[in-house]
Formats: structure tokens, sequence, C-alpha cells
């Protein structure tokens, strides 16, 4: 029995004694400072690639390994030319920093290896911050050259609400290089299809139904529909008997279409208000009542025609709510039309 007892202390003393060193084959000891290994030149503006770096690190059991480097453990000064010193920091619970030595290659020039695919925009658009087909090349003092991330660059000069010819600079690392595009804008606006609405009877709003309006922008930009709302349109008065002539104005761009309003000649009341009895005091209530209007076109056209008012346009006089009587006569004229009118009665008690 006792030995069994001993054998199973002796195993629980070689697991722990195990573990234990298996942990210090984990542990970091320090770095080695002379063994540090990275290239000994980069391009200006450029970070170096951790896996170009070789970091040894010895362990707590005494074993030599690999450190894993990331850009974040990396520090120097990229955007300057010349020896540079870097700085290599590795270690979670005993950071450490060891370094090499580097030299800094010069940008010597920028250019534009490839156009972007669209140079061509319509006045007010922004362009795709990408930039596709857009390749930015750099020459570098004994090191060539390579492409370098637009993300990297600074891109200014796009004026989007400004038409023509514009150069667009790209700007790395104190150098730039230019490319050129064009801003249009619209040529012109034309009505495809006019509004279903042409005649209104006057205290008719403007109806824009079916107006179709299409944005002309010349060459190398296709056409567009445009929205068009009643604050894109001028010259419409309801009160104006006549043809008028509408201004749609869009992108500084205009043009006209033609409405005709036409005057009320006389009413007919055709129903009375469904109320016609009332106690003292009580408001006038024009539910269900029914005027229709007789128009007439302009001198031009001559035409004629008839429709209910709407009850909103309807004008009222004459009811006296604290005054009882039997057939108070009420006046009803459609609004701005008042030398025109019809009459009906209630009876207030």
């Amino acid at each position: 029995m006792k030995n069994l007892k001993l054998l199973a202390i002796i195993s629980v003393v070689l697991v722990i004694g195990t573990v234990l060193a298996g942990c210090k084959s984990m542990q970091l000891n320090y770095l080695e400072t002379d063994s540090v290994d990275g290239p000994k030149q980069v391009r200006q503006g450029q970070d170096i690639d951790p896996k170009s770096i070789t970091v040894w690190g010895v362990m707590m059991d005494g074993s030599r390994k690999v450190q894993s480097v990331t850009r974040s453990n990396i520090t120097f000064n990229k955007s300057t030319p010349g020896p540079q010193t870097v700085k290599i920091r590795v270690g979670i619970m005993t950071s450490q920093e060891v370094s090499f030595q580097t030299e800094v290659m010069a940008l010597r020039s920028l250019t534009v290896a490839s156009q972007p695919k669209t140079a061509l925009f319509k006045i007010g658009t922004e362009p795709d911050p990408k930039w596709p087909g857009l390749e930015i090349r750099g020459e570098w003092d004994r090191m060539g050259s390579d492409k370098i991330d637009l993300a990297s660059c600074e891109i200014t000069g796009f004026m989007k609400d400004q038409s023509g010819k514009q150069t667009i600079k790209v700007t790395y690392e104190g150098l730039t290089a230019t490319f050129d595009i064009d801003v249009r804008s619209m040529s012109g606006i034309q009505i495809v299809d006019l509004p279903q609405k042409k005649d209104y009877y006057r205290g008719d709003p403007l109806d824009l139904t079916g107006l179709k309006v299409m944005g002309l922008w010349g060459d190398g930009i296709p056409d567009e529909v445009l929205t068009i709302t009643k604050e894109d349109v001028t010259g419409f008065n309801t009160n104006n008997r006549g043809i008028q002539r509408l201004t749609i104005t869009k992108n500084e761009r205009i043009t006209n279409f033609e409405i005709e309003v036409w005057g009320l000649t006389s009413l007919d009341l055709q129903k009375p208000p469904t109320k016609t009895d009332y106690k003292v005091g009580e408001n006038l209530n024009l539910t269900g009542i029914q005027v229709k209007g007789t128009y007439m076109g302009s001198t031009d056209t001559k035409r004629e025609g008839d429709g209910f008012i709407p009850v909103e346009h309807l004008k009222f006089d004459g009811y006296d709510p604290n005054r009882a009587g039997k057939q108070q006569r009420v006046t009803i004229w459609v609004d701005g039309f008042n030398e025109i009118f019809v009459n009906f009665f209630v009876n207030i008690d």
C-alpha cells in the first residue's frame, strides 16, 4: 500500500516537472541583440515586411526560438531618407527591444502608370474614392520602381460643382503626379411627355402627373430622366384666365410648356348642403353641397366646359348662427370669383 502511494506521488511530481519544463520552453528570457536580421534598404514611404525580419529569443529553458514579428512591433521613420535604426519590440509579459540598421532610399519620381477608367463626370457627382483603373508608380534611388497603394496617397483638385477640364493631383511622400478629368454641365433639358392635365379651372392646383423631362449631357454621358417638382416650375397662376407659358428650370437649364386656365362664367347649385336646419349658435356645415361651375377658355381657344367645384374652394356669407328665423339666405361663391354666386336657405330655431 505504501509503495502504491509513493508511486502516485512520484507520478504527480513528474507531471508537474514536465509541465514546468514545457512552460519554460515557452517563456522568453531575453532577445539576442547580435543576431537580429532585416533588410539593408527600404523604399521611402513603404513599411517593412515583418516576414523580412528575423529576431531570435532565448527561452527560460535555454533554447533558442525565432520570435513572431508584426507591423505593430516595428518602429522607424519611413518618410526620411538616409540611415535609420529600426527598433523591434517583442514579448507580452516581458516586452523587450532590439534593433538593426537599414537605409531608407529616397523616392525620386512619381508617375501615373495607368489612367482611371472614368475621366468624365456629371457636374455635382463624386468620384469613386478608389479611382478604379488609376495606377501610380514610384521610382526609388537604387531600388527601382513599384506600384503605390492609392490609400497611402493624397488625391486633391476634384471640384464636383465646377464644370470643365480639371487637373487632379496625387501626392505621395512630398512628390506629385497629375492626371486630367472632365466635369460636364448638363447641356439642356427636354420635355418628352407633357403633363396629362393641360386645362385648369380657376383655383385648381398645378398637376404635373405624366410629365417626363430628360436631362441632356452630350457626347460620352447618357441622357437621364429628371425628377421635376412644383418648385422647379414657375409662371403658373391659377387665378389668371388664359394660356400660360410655364418654365421648368433644372440644373440651370430651362424648357417650357403651356397650360390654359379657364375662367368661371356661371354657378349652378345642383344640391344644397345635407344640413339646412340649425339650432342657435351652431356653425354652418356645407357637407353634401354640390355646386357646378361653367368655365370658358381664353378668347383664343373659345372652349367651354363645366365641373363641380371642390368644397374647399367655396366661400359663404349671410349666415348668422345667433339670429333665429326661417329661410335665412346663405350666399355661396368661388374663392376669387365673388361676382358670381348662388344662394340657398337655412332655418335657425
